[in-house]
């Protein structure tokens, strides 16, 4: 008994003593960086100066996950001057070495690399990121990380305000040229490589007037108080940070890249073909590039934030709202905003994860409060099914699917693409960023294929006698519980749906 008492005090102090470093630490300022001049004689200069309008954007859509990994890999190739990376999750798994790779490769060309990351994934990965940043083009800088490295679960905890904080933005800019900006983060279940688990997810292949702002907005991050460079927070002698580890490393990778089935199918990737030649078809309109202020937490009532631009994009709907969002916990504001939107002559649909497909049961337990309210209130609500129908995109075929795109079209007008998930750690907590599109051909071709999904890939939700059913659509069945979970999966949410967190959702 005196023993556990004993290892609690203990355990205390040395909580305590932990927080007491990480308060005190202080750094030398960053010296500031910014976006390059794009190129002017380049392939990809002189592809984009040949397709560009005036004062406009291009956008291509990247729903195939293979797509939107050959469109990444493509563009650091062609890449002649710098590379800009902005990720929430950047995985050491096959896709995050191949990028890293691609990164190293360009890195020997002679382009300026600059790699920013939330420092929440990157536990373990001091070794490999503090060796990357050795490269002399190579930069790497954390946002918002823990000071204590060795401690971070004793770290969050003690210091629980900061930490939570968090950078979810995601893009990847190349020459100051072309941009790709969406959902998905670095790692292999977003781009059709894990054969466990599928994210359907969307990004924008970019080019035009919004790619200076989304470099002037990774500028803004990268050169913010909340960011600190790896060399900064690593001690050096902790690590081997020799470059030749990683020339060893890069050429080792670089030679199993033969015999990988995944690395064959990005080379008979379509998309890559209509880059070679020169043949893809781009959605041309006025955009906007919309973000919070890397200081979200601190900023004052009269700082401009994500949701602001957000709330002004809802606004402007005349006759249809379609939310695509994997997690949606839109609080009673939002959903009797909703209502009265439907009441007002508005069709409102809403397109988010099933029991069975979510990947985060506290947030599906925050979401399933609102969703009887609104379905009753004439809102449409799709909820995708947790196993694939159609496998063909996927590696050999995931066992589960799971929603992952952050998508909003206005009016068959106006579409928004970005990181920005439809819940309160979005509005409030985590720094976001997307791109607003006035493309009437895009929003148009977007509900449409939303809506051919709906049908094959999601349940529609209705009320019968006072309680929700699910209805496939593919053969008309109506399902009277939550489709496709078991019982401790609906159990937990059920549980979860009783805490009060739904500020952290």
């Amino acid at each position: 008994m005196h023993n556990n008492k004993y290892i609690f005090i203990l355990c205390f102090v040395f909580a305590f003593f932990i927080s007491g470093c990480a308060s005190q630490v202080e750094f030398e300022p960053l010296e500031p960086q910014y976006k390059l001049a794009p190129p002017k004689d380049s392939v990809l200069a002189e592809y984009v100066e040949s397709h560009k309008k005036p004062e406009l954007t291009g956008v291509k859509t990247l729903a195939d996950g293979l797509d939107a990994f050959i469109a990444r890999l493509a563009m650091i190739e062609s890449a002649t001057t710098s590379i800009d990376l902005q990720y929430y999750i950047y995985r050491n798994d096959d896709v995050g070495k191949m990028l890293t790779l691609f990164l190293y490769q360009a890195a020997e060309r002679g382009v300026r690399v600059r790699i920013l990351l939330d420092d929440m994934t990157t536990a373990s990965y001091d070794d490999g990121w503090m060796v990357i940043a050795n490269h002399p083009n190579i930069s790497v800088r954390l946002f918002n990380p823990s000071y204590e490295r060795h401690y971070r679960g004793i770290a969050f905890i003690t210091n629980f305000t900061r930490m939570n904080h968090r950078m979810h933005n995601k893009s990847l800019t190349i020459d100051n040229l072309v941009s790709i900006v969406g959902g998905r983060n670095i790692g292999a279940e977003y781009f059709s490589a894990n054969e466990d688990v599928e994210f359907g997810d969307l990004d924008v292949l970019t080019i035009g007037e919004a790619v200076d702002d989304v470099s002037t907005q990774f500028d803004t991050y990268w050169n913010s108080k909340q960011v600190q460079s790896i060399q900064q927070l690593v001690p050096a002698n902790d690590i081997n940070t020799n470059l030749e580890l990683l020339i060893q490393e890069a050429a080792n990778y670089k030679a199993t890249l033969a015999s990988s089935e995944y690395y064959k199918r990005l080379e008979n990737s379509s998309l890559l073909e209509r880059l070679k030649n020169q043949s893809v078809q781009w959605y041309w309109g006025k955009a906007d590039v919309v973000y919070d202020p890397p200081n979200k937490l601190k900023a004052s009532s009269d700082t401009p934030i994500l949701l602001d631009d957000l709330n002004y994009f809802f606004n402007q709907t005349q006759q249809r709202l379609v939310i695509v969002s994997p997690y949606f916990v839109p609080g009673d504001a939002a959903t009797n905003a909703f209502i009265k939107g439907v009441k007002q002559g508005k069709d409102i649909t809403i397109v988010t994860n099933s029991l069975a497909a979510t990947d985060v049961l506290a947030v599906h337990a925050g979401y399933q409060q609102y969703r009887q309210k609104l379905v009753e209130g004439g809102v449409k609500i799709y909820e995708v099914k947790g196993s694939p129908t159609e496998k063909k995109s996927s590696w050999k075929g995931s066992s589960r699917s799971s929603l992952h795109a952050k998508t909003f079209v206005i009016d068959e007008d106006m579409v928004f693409v970005g990181s920005f998930n439809f819940d309160p750690r979005s509005a409030l907590i985590n720094t976001e960023m997307g791109i607003v599109i006035e493309s009437q051909q895009l929003a148009k071709d977007m509900v449409a294929g939303l809506t051919e999904s709906a049908v094959s890939k999601a349940y529609e939700l209705a009320i019968e006698d006072g309680d929700l059913v699910w209805i496939d659509n593919t053969d008309g069945k109506v399902i009277y519980a939550e489709p496709g979970a078991g019982f401790w999966r609906k159990f937990f949410a059920d549980f979860l749906a009783l805490l009060p967190i739904e500020s952290q959702l």
